[in-house]
């Protein structure tokens, strides 16, 4: 016997005129216009409103890093500051997708690995976000250590030799000129 599958119901198409309406419906209008316009209670339309504000909402997102002398794949450690809560001890990672966070550990030599992990992210988004902050801080903190040491570097000595010699003769034309003649040799 072949089994049917059935599709499942699509959710409902809604044009731009209807969204727009519904975001201001939520975003916007009076609780008890919201309320009525769905046939839902106060509450419910109180809790509506929050719930879909709070999905609206973007957290700030800061990654610290901390670029270092690549061991293996890692690249660097970052401290990530999500709405002013801090997470450190992140790892900046090269993978063969691009760079990526790392999630902080802890040995535990009950798990499989050797490590716990001691932070999650659950939201797929929220990963995104963090991995693509991540790859600015590093490339951004790598520009900033790049110009450090250009700033610290000695000229190349062709540099400093026509430095000198720029300075010599500054210091040669302020001289007075040697007086030729009979004069000069006199006061040996």
């Amino acid at each position: 016997m072949a089994k049917m599958q059935t599709a499942a119901p699509a959710a409902p198409v809604m044009d731009e005129a209807e969204l727009a309406e519904m975001r201001r419906l939520i975003f916007d209008a009076p609780i008890a216009e919201l309320a009525e316009s769905q046939g839902i209670s106060i509450d419910e339309a109180v809790k509506l409103r929050v719930e879909k504000n709070l999905e609206a909402a973007e957290v700030p997102i800061e990654v610290t890093v901390r670029p270092i002398e690549r061991m293996g794949k890692t690249m660097g450690f970052a401290s990530v500051n999500i709405g002013g809560m801090v997470v450190d001890d992140f790892r900046v990672i090269d993978g063969k997708n691009g760079v990526f966070l790392g999630m902080p550990s802890k040995p535990d030599p009950t798990s499989r690995t050797g490590y716990r992990s001691t932070a999650r992210v659950m939201d797929r988004h929220l990963q995104e976000r963090l991995d693509a902050a991540a790859a600015q801080g590093y490339t951004q903190a790598v520009e900033k250590l790049i110009a450090r040491a250009e700033a610290l570097r000695p000229a190349p000595i062709r540099e400093q030799m026509a430095e000198a010699t720029r300075e010599a003769d500054k210091s040669n034309a302020a001289r007075p000129a040697p007086t030729k003649g009979k004069e000069a040799r006199d006061d040996r």
